[in-house]
């Protein structure tokens, strides 16, 4: 059984160790070598803090929709305008409808809403895709070069704004003036059939393509150019004559030709 004099440390250890810790020495020496001046000149390692807490996530508020909000699905949309539409009795009443109509993409991108010009109720009514560049800029109905060329045509068959009515197959100009796509013609065409049969015209000239698509809801239209057709507003028809787009004829001038055939034919109701 050990005593305490048995721990005691020996003389010359004791005598070693006091000697170590009066020149400065106060750290054991292990078996794997250090570098203690790099040690003591680097800098303290602080523990990194912890991340505070995600906040948990909060739920999404509900979307408030108002009565004229945009309809969720294409169907619901043509729905709500075939209704919107239908309630319209007078043009002027269904210019407001359509104008506050949310259904339609188009509307956000559009900087102005620009609906017709010319005499409403008059025996003509002549039928432009989209309103122009210069259009888009004023914020006027039929004031860019396309419409002084129609405007031209019309004094060639003896007549004018008094004696004509114009109208866009859209209101709101298309990005790029690119073609309308399926949602959005059945979207703008209950709008654009009702517009005629208010307008009730003797002749309906539509120009170009892509009006008679959005006027027609077909994407074939080949078999409608050169000769009358009738043309379903919904509340009858009219007589109706595809001609060549007014950005066309300014492209191509040849095109001119054809368009002067179509503007006679036009001009015979009269």
């Amino acid at each position: 059984m050990s005593t305490d004099a048995d721990l005691a440390p020996e003389p010359g250890l004791a005598a070693l160790v006091d000697w170590y810790l009066s020149i400065g020495v106060d750290l054991a020496v292990d078996e794997t070598p250090h570098d203690r001046f790099a040690e003591s000149a680097a800098p303290p390692v602080r523990a990194a803090a912890a991340p505070p807490p995600a906040p948990a996530p909060r739920a999404a508020p509900p979307v408030a929709r108002s009565l004229r909000s945009a309809p969720v699905f294409p169907e619901e949309a043509a729905r709500a305008a075939r209704e919107a539409a239908a309630g319209a009795t007078t043009i002027d009443e269904l210019r407001e409808r359509l104008e506050s109509f949310d259904g339609c993409a188009l509307k956000a991108t559009a900087g102005h809403f620009l609906f017709s010009a010319g005499a409403p109720g008059a025996p003509l009514m002549a039928l432009d895709f989209a309103p122009g560049e210069e259009e888009e800029r004023g914020g006027a109905a039929f004031v860019g070069p396309e419409a002084r060329l129609l405007d031209n045509m019309l004094r060639a068959i003896r007549r004018d704004r008094s004696s004509a009515y114009l109208a866009y197959a859209t209101p709101w100009r298309p990005p790029g003036a690119r073609e309308l796509n399926p949602t959005e013609i059945a979207t703008l065409l209950p709008f654009l059939r009702r517009h005629v049969a208010l307008a009730a015209p003797r002749a309906l000239l539509i120009l170009g393509d892509f009006a008679a698509r959005a006027a027609l809801g077909a994407p074939d239209v080949a078999r409608y150019r050169g000769a009358w057709f009738d043309y379903d507003c919904g509340a009858g028809t009219v007589r109706a004559l595809l001609a060549p787009s007014l950005a066309s004829l300014i492209r191509t001038p040849a095109l001119k030709r054809r368009a002067w055939r179509d503007l006679r034919t036009v001009a015979g109701p009269e």
